[in-house]
């Protein structure tokens, strides 16, 4: 039964991210997410198996099945990693209430790493929806204090980075969209862990940046490093918290 639940999510999240990469694309250009889908090429309306996460692409061989033009493998990829980070949620935490927490932070997270990568736009009112069940579910675990003080915490900490490189370089170090979304991180992690996420996605932006360094006046969107980060806090946070500890003799 579990393998068969981990099928059934695993296709569930392929299916949201493909509504999410409609999403991202669609509302930085001001565009209804009304309606069916379409080729951006042709604009013929996609059929129902065009759209169908995976399988569509793999049917239609990567192309349009209208105008033939190639579409790009990210989808396929991206439809293959939501689906993937929704089952694994399952695997690790079962059918709990934390598995809501799990779904939501993947879902907010993914999607505007898809709007920032394509955009560099961080869209507001996705985590500002985000964040309303999961203050829900904080107040039923009775933690909504802990993860209210997180929230603040870490968004003080994203301020004050912002303001001091804003300060030091006469430009934006981190965009307001940056800065906001960890108000939605907070109750997703702990403070402890976020200041973790924070840390994994300032090391994994630096890595990018040095890879492209030579590559002129390149923009670094910040949300994907940022997703990175949280999803290795929230998960295996507390071991990598434990084993530095341990490594410190404390």
């Amino acid at each position: 039964m579990t393998l068969m639940y981990a099928i059934l999510i695993f296709i569930t999240g392929a299916l949201f991210t493909s509504f999410f990469q409609l999403v991202a694309q669609r509302i930085p250009n001001h565009e209804s997410i009304n309606g069916r889908s379409y080729c951006p090429h042709c604009h013929h309306q996609l059929r129902w198996v065009d759209i169908f996460p995976i399988f569509g692409y793999l049917v239609n061989r990567g192309k349009c099945h209208f105008c033939k033009i190639p579409i790009p493998i990210s989808h396929l990829l991206l439809e293959f990693l939501g689906g993937t980070l929704f089952a694994v949620s399952y695997l690790l935490i079962g059918f709990e209430l934390e598995l809501i927490v799990a779904l939501v932070m993947i879902s907010v997270l993914l999607l505007e790493s898809i709007s920032d990568a394509l955009y560099m736009v961080v869209i507001d009112r996705i985590w500002m929806i985000g964040i309303i069940p999961l203050i829900v579910i904080r107040i039923i675990q009775g933690k909504f204090l802990d993860y209210g003080l997180s929230s603040l915490v870490l968004f003080a900490i994203l301020f004050m980075f912002a303001y001091i490189g804003k300060k030091m370089y006469h430009k934006e170090a981190f965009g307001g969209g940056d800065v906001k979304i960890y108000l939605f991180i907070g109750f997703v992690l702990t403070y402890q862990l976020g200041i973790l996420s924070l840390f994994l996605a300032s090391l994994f932006g630096l890595i990018y940046g040095i890879a492209k360094r030579k590559t002129a006046g390149i923009e670094i969107p910040l949300i994907p490093f940022i997703f990175a980060g949280v999803l290795i806090a929230y998960f295996f946070g507390e071991y990598i918290m434990s084993w530095y500890l341990n490594l410190l003799g404390v």
